[in-house]
């Protein structure tokens, strides 16, 4: 499963939704994939920045992040990219 651009834009109760609704529709032993905009980003325009922290915390129950790595995401205001970060989470 993948997720490109829509974790960083909900808030933290609707992130519990998103991991719940992730949680029904995911078997154990599968997979998801997320990029989304970093806290590393500097400035305050645009989606909420989101802390490894934060994923850690939304995927701690019934979840593993195998990885959380350093990315951009393509965007028409910035040619270089916005600082994300791509995750690797699987299904316990």
């Amino acid at each position: 499963m993948l997720d490109c651009g829509l974790f960083h834009v909900l808030d933290d109760g609707d992130r519990v939704q998103y991991v719940d609704s992730l949680r029904a529709v995911l078997p154990p032993g599968g997979h998801l994939y997320v990029l989304c905009f970093s806290d590393r980003q500097p400035g305050d325009w645009g989606p909420r920045r989101v802390t490894q922290d934060e994923i850690r915390a939304s995927f701690r129950d019934g979840w593993r992040v195998d990885s959380i790595e350093a990315s951009t995401i393509a965007t028409n205001n910035i040619p270089s990219g916005t600082l994300a970060w791509r995750v690797s989470i699987s299904r316990s």
